[in-house]
C-alpha cells in the first residue's frame, strides 16, 4: 500500500465520523449513461425486492423503510451482465448469499413446472454462482485491521480499493466499512450497486444515512433508520438476480 494510504487508514474512527460530516465531496467525473435495460419497471422489480425483504425480516413494516436510489434494479441487471464482481464485508454475510442461491436452485428443481395459458410449462430458472469475495478474508486485513485499529471489513476494502469501480458492494453487518466506501466513492470509486443494510441504533444509523444522502448519483438500496441485516440484504440480492434471469 502507498503513504497516502497508509496515512489515511491512520485516522480513528471517530475521526472519521467527524470528517465525513465536515470534508466536502469531490465531485468524480460522470461518465455517459447508457441505458440498456428498460428503467419503466423500476417500480415493480423494487416492489419484488420490498416483498421478499419484508419476507425474511418477518417484520411486516420493513417494507417501508427500505430506500431505492438512481435506479438500482438496471444498474444491477447491467453488473450481471458483465458478470461483475460482488464484494461483501464479512464472511457471513458472503455465506447468506451462497446458501439463499442454493436454496433458491432446490427449491426450482423440487418444484413442479406450472403450465401458462396455453399450458405450456414454465421455464424453470437456475441461478449462477457469481465471483463473490468477502473483503476481510484477505490475508493481510487482520493485520492491517490490527495495527490502525479499524475492522477487518474496513481494512479489507481500503486494501481493494482499486477493484471496486463496477462491482456490486453488499454490506450487511459492518458499519465502519460503509462508511469507508462511501469515502471512497466521493474519491472517484464508482461500483455498479451499493446495498447498505448494517442494523443497529448507533453509528450503524449513521452510516445509512450518510449513503443515502450524498449528492453523487450512486446507484443503491439501503434501510432507513436502525434496520437491517444480512438476511434482508441477501435476499434483496437474490431477488435481483432471479429478475436478471427472468429477462434473459
Amino acid at each position: 500500500m502507498s503513504g497516502k494510504d497508509q496515512t489515511e487508514m491512520e485516522i480513528s474512527i471517530s475521526e472519521i465520523y467527524d470528517q465525513l460530516r465536515s470534508t466536502p465531496a469531490a465531485t468524480p467525473k460522470k461518465e455517459k449513461k447508457q441505458i440498456e435495460f428498460n428503467e419503466l419497471c423500476d417500480d415493480v422489480n423494487e416492489n419484488r425486492i420490498r416483498k421478499m425483504c419484508t419476507e425474511v425480516s418477518g417484520d411486516i413494516d420493513f417494507r417501508r423503510f427500505l430506500l431505492f436510489k438512481t435506479h438500482p434494479v438496471a444498474s444491477a441487471l447491467k453488473a450481471f451482465k458483465n458478470e461483475s464482481v460482488i464484494y461483501t464485508d464479512t464472511p457471513l454475510m458472503k455465506f447468506a448469499i451462497l446458501a439463499r442461491i442454493q436454496s433458491e436452485n432446490e427449491k426450482t428443481l423440487i418444484d413442479k413446472p406450472r403450465g401458462g395459458f396455453e399450458d405450456k410449462p414454465v421455464k424453470k430458472i437456475l441461478l449462477k454462482e457469481p465471483e463473490i469475495i468477502c473483503v476481510s478474508e484477505h490475508q493481510k486485513a487482520e493485520e492491517i485491521a490490527a495495527k490502525f485499529n479499524v475492522s477487518k471489513a474496513m481494512a479489507g476494502f481500503m486494501i481493494y480499493k482499486d477493484e471496486l469501480s463496477k462491482s456490486i458492494i453488499v454490506i450487511g453487518q459492518d458499519d465502519s466499512s460503509l462508511l469507508s466506501v462511501c469515502r471512497m466513492v466521493e474519491r472517484g470509486v464508482l461500483p455498479y450497486l451499493i446495498l447498505g443494510f448494517p442494523a443497529g441504533i448507533n453509528t450503524q444509523t449513521t452510516a445509512k444515512e450518510y449513503l443515502a444522502n450524498m449528492p453523487l448519483e450512486i446507484p443503491l438500496i439501503t434501510m432507513q433508520q436502525t434496520k437491517g441485516g444480512v438476511e434482508p440484504a441477501a435476499a434483496g440480492l437474490i431477488e435481483l438476480m432471479k429478475i436478471y434471469e427472468e429477462g434473459l
